[in-house]
């Protein structure tokens, strides 16, 4: 399997779009998150689908009670998400040959989480006819370590945006903070503050890993709102680093079978690059809140070079 690419970073920075551009190229199997190590202890994730309904690995009549309840597409708590619906490889995971191979695979392993997470990606990209996959969101910043242990060769991408377009987003999730919002009204003033604060504390957070991760030669950070302004500078950039061949096609994406979030603020599912989303959410935050962020997040921005005095309305 040649080096793998896993997309990383905070919720809401524009992960579905990095995705789909590096699907284009022929060579690489898209594989959406897999959840397979939390990262909040309080997030439920494969360590703890195997701890609480496997137990242990230590029989092969568990391998195979586990491989199972994997593309079982039952939800389980720890294998839950779009990876664990298997949306667009239920050909490949429904195939008896399919399961054997990779239940003897992880016989003849360690049986390690390593081991079973390889697995997990590596024989369904075999399937597929690719040499290449990309993971978005497989776990959090803070297991970049664990990712370059368990492949020392691949490619990981740090991808952020706007402190205040992150917080924002958060605050406007419909799946997320607009819910408990909206069950709580309230309460509602309180629960989006505390999603503000929330997004800051991790863009802090992030920002201090990049400083820790940045001389890393398979690791490399990519900001949101250089892709909606300089798409094709940064899409040639991108594939320098992944070691992917530039194609003209990845500078439309809308032209793809892929994934496309709708934006917390218009609620649209925008296919092509949308330079106005990098300013867009000015609109929608208060000066106070926006004053906040800005001031909590400065040196963090510094830290990831970020200068949001790039990004203007309608620059």
């Amino acid at each position: 399997m040649e080096k793998p690419i896993f997309i990383v970073g905070l919720h809401r920075t524009g992960s579905t779009l990095w995705h789909n551009i590096v699907a284009m190229s022929p060579e690489v199997c898209r594989l959406t998150e897999i959840r397979f190590l939390a990262p909040r202890w309080w997030q439920k994730d494969v360590a703890h689908f195997i701890r609480t309904r496997v137990e242990s690995l230590d029989t092969d009549a568990k391998v195979e009670r586990m491989v199972g309840m994997f593309f079982s597409r039952a939800g389980y708590p720890g294998l839950e998400g779009a990876y664990w619906r298997f949306e667009n490889y239920q050909h490949i995971v429904d195939d008896p040959e399919f399961r054997k191979d990779f239940t003897s695979r992880i016989k003849k392993s360690d049986r390690s989480s390593g081991s079973i997470f390889k697995a997990l990606i590596e024989e369904i990209t075999r399937a597929t006819g690719k040499t290449r996959p990309c993971v978005k969101f497989p776990l959090d910043v803070g297991h970049i370590p664990q990712l370059l242990e368990w492949y020392p060769d691949c490619k990981v991408m740090h991808i952020t945006r706007d402190p205040g377009a992150v917080a924002t987003s958060r605050t406007n999730d419909p799946s997320g903070t607009a819910v408990r919002a909206g069950r709580h009204p309230y309460l509602s003033s309180g629960i989006r503050k505390a999603a503000i604060l929330f997004a800051v504390m991790q863009y802090v957070w992030s920002s201090r890993l990049h400083v820790a991760y940045r001389h890393l030669p398979g690791y490399k950070l990519f900001r949101y709102e250089d892709l909606l302004y300089n798409p094709e500078e940064v899409v040639r950039d991108l594939c320098s680093f992944l070691e992917l061949e530039f194609s003209s096609e990845m500078l439309q994406p809308q032209k793809g079978r892929h994934e496309h979030q709708p934006s917390s603020i218009t609620g649209k599912r925008r296919k092509e690059f949308d330079k106005e989303a990098a300013w867009r959410w000015k609109n929608v935050i208060s000066p106070r809140d926006a004053c906040m962020i800005g001031l909590l997040t400065k040196r963090s921005m510094q830290r990831l070079a970020y200068h949001p005095e790039k990004y203007l309305t309608g620059s």
